[in-house]
């Protein structure tokens, strides 16, 4: 019968196999550390690339939303412009229908009707000799 020797008791087979499962777990230990320290220095790569991404996406953000405020302030200056360029036409067209109304009335053309969507034309030959164009823009009136 073979003899049983105690775990613990120290004999040369037991050393060996212990000593390899020792090395064994040493290497298992190494190979995790610098497994982990691989990921520790992925993770903060990634990191840095976040920032590096936040960062670059603040600026564009930034800079849109100054293109977004100048666009919006050019749009409000064309929309203002428009509102009196829509006065204006309105005006003209009162002005319009009014000498239209004049003319109708001087016995100079017939048959006129109001708010006509093309403008009269005249030769200065249709006129009465007691009424004169004159033709003059805005500034030279104001000097």
């Amino acid at each position: 019968m073979p003899s049983t020797q105690p775990a613990g008791s120290g004999s040369e087979a037991d050393a060996i196999k212990y000593g390899l499962m020792d090395e064994k777990k040493r290497k298992r230990m190494q190979s995790n550390r610098e497994s982990a320290k691989r990921s520790r220095i992925k993770q903060q790569k990634k990191m840095e690339d976040l920032t590096d991404e936040k960062a670059r996406l603040l600026r564009e953000l930034e800079k849109n939303s100054a293109r977004y405020s100048c666009r919006e302030r050019g749009w409000y200056s064309l929309e203002s412009e428009n509102n009196l360029l829509m006065a204006e036409k309105m005006c003209l067209a009162k002005r319009l229908d009014e000498l239209n109304s004049l003319i109708v009335n001087l016995g100079l053309v017939k048959n006129i009707t109001p708010k006509s969507p093309e403008p009269i034309m005249l030769n200065p030959s249709q006129l009465p000799t007691s009424m004169q164009l004159v033709a003059a823009s805005a500034g030279r009136f104001w000097r």
